[in-house]
């Protein structure tokens, strides 16, 4: 669906009292969660999405490359639901999970248009950060595109690794070890 020109004219028309609100769609194995910036619910196309009350913050989307697998991290803080926590510690939880993020635009405090649709993913990590003064969780999403950057034992190609850790040099020195025998990590 595409803005009417209706909806633009309103928009260009109150330029300055145009907001926009992010939503959150995270469905995980046992519970589906859709949640939107800021302290009050807003009922989008029929769907109630419940306020976020800066539970969920999201980094910069990267813009990446055709066809490249970018991810989305999201920072989940504030007394996270107890499903994240124990989602720790169940990977069937969370795994391959979709999580879409999207953008709404606001005119007087009246939603204008459709949603904007900013990122949409699978879960890939889910990790507890701590700091002396910051607790909590990171999830990774990965595009649809990322399956295409693994290798046959799930691990991501150079490219991708120095993308998320930069510096790493485990793929220069993987070519070292042909000939030789590694036992105890590989996954069975």
């Amino acid at each position: 669906m595409a803005f009417t020109p209706a909806q633009v004219a309103l928009l260009d028309a109150n330029r300055e009292l145009v907001e926009c609100r992010r939503l959150f769609h995270v469905a995980f194995a046992s519970a589906s969660y859709r949640l939107i910036e800021g302290s009050t619910p807003d009922t989008l196309g029929g769907v109630t999405w419940q306020p976020a009350h800066d539970w969920v913050q999201a980094a910069a989307i990267e813009s990446g490359g055709p066809l490249e697998a970018v991810p989305a991290i999201y920072r989940i803080g504030k007394n996270p639901l107890p499903l994240l926590l124990a989602a720790l510690d169940n990977r069937a939880e969370w795994w391959g999970r979709p999580i879409q993020q999207y953008l709404q635009l606001y005119s007087g405090g009246v939603p204008v248009g459709p949603m904007v649709s900013m990122h949409r993913g699978k879960i890939r990590d889910v990790k507890k950060v701590q700091t002396a003064e910051l607790e909590y969780l990171e999830i990774r999403a990965e595009s649809p595109l990322d399956i295409r950057n693994m290798t046959p034992l799930g691990e991501y190609t150079d490219r991708d690794q120095q993308r998320r850790s930069a510096g790493d040099r485990g793929c220069e020195f993987a070519p070292t070890l042909v000939g030789k025998v590694i036992t105890g990590w590989l996954r069975g």
